[in-house]
């Protein structure tokens, strides 16, 4: 009987298993995806996991920065909380006893995830900071749901993992720094050098465990507690040190087109619920640390208001002449509006931080991921040449319905795709996302507070030049057909008289009604589109003008009508490709349209060269605080000359500590592709009125 038994079972098993295969390959269509979630267990299989490593180490992110491929794996089993803690337990510790700070990242060992990981954003680690481990264990194990158990299970790991660096710190000799990690079993941070250990220590095992692109908040504000008086110079020295140690690892906390893209950004100053502007020595301190420092990584981004301190603002300015990139500025005058618009209290968009780059979102609130799918508005221009029905259009009204037929499925695209986006359980970000512990709900599962999408797009430029060259050399003046124009367009522009003709006039970015309007129109046009969309935790999807994609995106977009060739680069951010005074490009950006869901990160991006701010430098300082009196919604600047870019490009090592700005963030000039040197030295070269 019990041999009958078996055999049942066994005979159950595979017809429910040629079941399943039937539906993958019938009902399916065949999408691997699908099959997937019919079979978690199949993720959870060790085998499976272990070819998640070879693919992750094997990736072009890996060869190219000469990673070796895992040593150990971590493997899941049944609890997301029990694999980190044992991941904990697996890491090699790896002490700097030369150094103030000990920060480290297991390179070798490999955290296995089925699904999308959330991250690129900064947890709160004001958490930490302002609590010992006993203190929120004993808070958590009052509470009976699966977040506080998951966080009691993490807390015990943690208090392991701390023991062991601490017994290691000992048995080096080194009893003050074992302190400071025992410290953080029993007490909140005691002064500032140990509240930026306890950050060093939780922002590493956010990265052990494969979270990417994590940033650190607002630092100034969350650290404020911790200045004492005349000790600005002591200060400044924890904070280089800081800075040091986050740099640890550069290569591989990088994302795979350049070093430097690591999302390590500290955010600091910015307006307050009451209209008060918030800054302290440390917002000032941060910004000379970074002076002397002069690292590409990791970086800083200003909140700047009309009410800001004139100093904090010479002193940013100041920085920024350096070159090196940083600070951002975001202005809180035209971020938090927006911000409120589009779905926060008043309350928590005044307390805004940003993802990898620049794009807003609501601090230790959030499981808000903006950079999860995009828009390439000039491959839309293509579409609508290549379609044979281009040449009937009659007048631009048509033509720009066309446009907007193409962007409306384009956005349905978009949107699809973001409904298939199953996250990872994350009890690790769990646990540092308020609303999460209250609802006893993971943040993947919609226990944040807000738990909106984001979307980036590129190519505005592209497709604002094309439509403008359409309207007044062919609609307006009948200088070309729409016929000439298509057939240049399919073959690459062999005419280079027509090239030249289209490529003449670069509207985007002028203070010109005409093109402002037009801008507007295609964004509100979006914003419209979108308002109705709701995520599956009821959230909604937001989108900016910036995007870091306009290499790569031009790779596999054909020719555009404004002259730019198939592959090459699309524009960058808000910028004008033939170089335009920078009060024109200001006032262009002041007059956009940020309202609605277009607060995704709107960069204002532009060269400045040394010799201008050096020979003037209170004028290039009143211009920057005219700037901000327009509005623009945030700014970037690289400010390096062409000659010494060309001259870095054909002498790889002569300048080995020149950084430059990239897109969200700043890098070392001889690491960059040559593709991404190309547009930088052509951008040069166009601000200062010269052809490339």
């Amino acid at each position: 009987m019990f041999q009958l038994i078996k055999r049942t079972r066994k005979f159950l098993k595979r017809f429910k298993f040629f079941r399943s295969v039937y539906e993958f390959l019938i009902c399916s269509k065949g999408r691997v995806s699908d099959f997937l979630k019919r079979f978690p267990v199949i993720k959870k299989s060790h085998r499976w996991q272990e070819k998640a490593a070879e693919r992750y180490f094997s990736s072009p992110f890996h060869e190219a920065y000469n990673f070796s491929g895992p040593e150990r794996i971590c493997f899941y089993n049944d609890s997301k909380a029990r694999q980190l803690g044992d991941m904990l337990g697996m890491i090699k510790i790896n002490l700097d006893p030369e150094k103030r700070f000990q920060a480290w990242i297991d390179e070798g060992l490999f955290t296995p995830n089925a699904f999308k990981i959330i991250d690129n954003m900064p947890p709160n680690f004001e958490l930490v900071i302002k609590n010992s481990i006993e203190d929120l264990r004993r808070e958590f194990q009052l509470l009976d749901n699966p977040v506080a158990k998951n966080n009691v299970i993490i807390l015990d790991a943690m208090r392991e993992y701390i023991m062991r660096i601490a017994k290691e710190l000992e048995s080096l000799g080194h009893n003050d720094s074992a302190e400071i990690f025992r410290n953080m079993l029993s007490y909140k941070s005691k002064n500032l050098e140990e509240a930026l250990q306890r950050i060093l220590l939780w922002s590493s095992v956010f990265w052990q465990s494969h979270h990417r692109l994590i940033g650190l908040g607002r630092l100034d504000k969350i650290l404020a507690e911790f200045i004492e008086p005349e000790q600005s110079r002591e200060r400044i020295e924890l904070i280089k040190e800081f800075s040091n140690a986050l740099h640890k690892h550069y290569s591989f906390k990088s994302n795979l087109v350049s070093k430097g893209d690591t999302g390590q950004i500290i955010i600091i100053g910015g307006l307050e619920p009451d209209g008060n502007y918030f800054s302290n020595e440390l917002t000032y301190e941060f910004i000379s640390a970074f002076l002397e420092n002069k690292l590409p990584d990791p970086k800083l981004l200003l909140r700047v208001s009309k009410n800001m301190p004139e100093d904090l603002l010479r002193l940013a300015v100041k920085c920024i002449s350096t070159g090196i990139g940083c600070p951002l500025l975001s202005d809180d005058d035209k971020v938090i509006p927006a911000l409120e618009e589009f779905s926060y209290t008043h309350e928590d968009a005044c307390n805004y931080v940003s993802s990898a780059c620049w794009e807003p979102l609501a601090f230790g609130k959030s499981l808000e991921q903006n950079n999860i799918g995009g828009i390439n508005y000039a491959k839309l221009i293509t579409k609508i040449y290549c379609d044979k029905n281009f040449t009937q259009l009659k007048n631009f009204e048509e033509l720009m319905n066309s446009f907007e037929h193409e962007l409306r499925l384009e956005l349905k695209n978009v949107t699809q795709g973001l409904n298939k986006i199953k996250w990872e359980e994350d009890p690790l970000m769990s646990l540092f996302t308020q609303d999460c512990l209250e609802k006893g709900k993971d943040i993947s599962q919609g226990g944040a507070v807000y738990s909106n999408y984001g979307i980036l797009t590129v190519g505005m430029s592209n497709a604002v030049n094309s439509l403008l060259n359409l309207k007044h050399l062919v609609f307006e003046s009948g200088r070309i057909s729409l016929a000439e124009v298509r057939q240049a367009a399919l073959k690459n522009f062999p005419d280079h008289g027509l090239k030249s003709l289209l490529d003449e006039n670069k509207y985007y970015g002028r203070d010109n009604l005409e093109i402002i309007n037009l801008t507007n129109r295609i964004n509100n046009f979006v914003d419209h589109e979108l308002k109705n969309y709701r995520n599956p935790f009821g959230g909604r999807v937001k989108f900016g003008l910036s995007s870091p994609n306009y290499v790569e995106e031009g790779r596999f977009t054909r020719a555009t009508l404004d002259g730019r060739n198939d592959g090459g680069p699309l524009g960058v951010h808000i910028s004008n490709p033939k170089g335009v005074p920078y009060t024109e490009l200001v006032m262009f950006a002041s007059q956009l349209d940020y309202s609605g869901a277009k607060s995704n990160g709107n960069v204002l991006d532009y060269f400045v060269s040394p010799a201008v701010i050096s020979k003037e430098p209170e004028k290039f300082f009143m211009f920057m605080k005219a700037a901000i009196a327009a509005g623009f919604f945030q700014m970037q600047l690289n400010v390096v000359d062409s000659e010494k870019l060309i001259d870095a490009k054909n002498n790889p090592g002569k300048y080995p500590d020149l950084i430059v700005r990239v897109w969200g963030f700043s890098a070392y000039f001889d690491e960059l592709p040559e593709d991404y040197k190309n547009v930088l030295i052509e951008r040069a070269l166009a601000c200062e009125g010269r052809a490339a």
